[in-house]
């Protein structure tokens, strides 16, 4: 069967450059999943978990925004953040989030700035929980 490259980069460094069967990740509007021959694309990334799997084997990351592309067999997701799953600690984010709610703000961007981070947060903790299992 034919495979996939997947390149993963942060603006701090390329995280993964390595063959893969298959993805699934969040866009801005929704979960794709990308198998070998795919048509070429670019989209918005969402916030959300990154799968991917080679062989039986699976790796999870939470990716927060960027883009990706996909082109000839190679997909690039260049995105904000990547971390493993494994590595979030859902009583440390629940602990942020308990007290990014406690907060007052002052203006509706500050408003929209708290609802986003809210959101990924509650993400991230639902995700952690879930790769506990």
């Amino acid at each position: 069967m034919a495979q996939l490259r997947l390149v993963l980069v942060t603006p701090e460094k390329t995280l993964l450059d390595e063959p893969v069967d298959a993805l699934q990740f969040p866009l801005f509007d929704g979960q794709i999943g990308i198998l070998p021959a795919r048509a070429p694309m670019v989209g918005r990334l969402g916030f959300g978990p990154l799968i991917i799997r080679t062989g039986s084997a699976e790796k999870r990351y939470y990716i927060d925004g960027g883009f990706s592309q996909i082109k000839d067999n190679v997909v690039s997701i260049l995105t904000n953040d990547a971390t493993p799953l494994t590595e979030l600690d859902a009583p440390a984010l629940q602990k942020e989030l308990d007290e990014l709610s406690g907060k007052i703000v002052s203006s509706e961007l500050d408003l929209d700035a708290q609802a986003a981070r809210q959101a990924r947060l509650r993400k991230m903790i639902s995700l952690a929980r879930g790769s506990k299992a």
